[in-house]
């Protein structure tokens, strides 16, 4: 009996509460939350939580956005940049036909480096061979081939002028590889003698010096 007597005394007290606060009833038509509609008197709901101004931002109109009608932007072309000179003197440049032919100069390097360059175009040589064919029926008939020439070969020589002696050498063919493009390098001062040598070839030499 006790108990009863509590329960009906927690009941009694949460009416009072409720009616003392001032509980307004539903809407009518039994409808709840908000109407949508605030008058000018109605108190502004504020934001729950962080959500809440600081008020250190100050409210300021939007930046434009940019329409067909602004000004497009230049596109500006960056500065060309000068091509790099060669630093090195050109001291002989020619294309020249070697058969049986051995040529000499002397040069006095004051200014290393010296840079022979060389290309080599060896004669071509064709002949005809009768064979037996690896296709097809296999009969024998008549190949076309077409290869350097077997006496072609070409060789650069650079010595020392006073002694003879050989300072740098570079070729193609006989010793040298098959290398059509190659160069000699000489990085020291002196007084030297180039000799240039060949067979059955035609090459373009060009060299280059430090100064002159």
């Amino acid at each position: 009996m006790i108990r009863v007597y509590k329960s009906i005394s927690v009941v009694g007290v949460m009416v009072l509460i409720l009616a003392s606060a001032g509980c307004a009833e539903l809407p009518p038509g039994g409808e709840s939350g908000w109407s949508g509609v605030l008058s000018p008197s109605d108190p502004q709901p504020t934001p729950a939580g962080g959500d809440h101004d600081p008020g250190y931002l100050t409210p300021a109109t939007p930046y434009p956005t940019a329409t067909s009608d602004m000004a497009k932007p230049t596109l500006s072309k960056p500065p060309e940049t000068a091509p790099a000179l060669d630093t090195y003197v050109t001291i002989y440049n020619r294309t020249t036909q070697f058969v049986q032919t051995t040529e000499a100069f002397s040069f006095d390097l004051t200014a290393p480096p010296l840079i022979i360059d060389f290309k080599v175009e060896p004669k071509m040589i064709t002949r005809d061979k009768y064979a037996k064919s690896d296709y097809g029926s296999k009969a024998d008939g008549v190949f076309r081939q077409t290869y350097p020439s077997e006496d072609a070969w070409f060789k650069v020589t650079v010595r020392d002028r006073e002694s003879g002696k050989i300072v740098a050498e570079e070729g193609f063919g006989k010793l040298y590889s098959a290398d059509t493009h190659k160069e000699v390098f000489v990085g020291r001062a002196g007084d030297y003698l180039i000799e240039l040598a060949g067979n059955d070839v035609k090459v373009q030499i060009l060299m280059r010096a430090g100064g002159v």
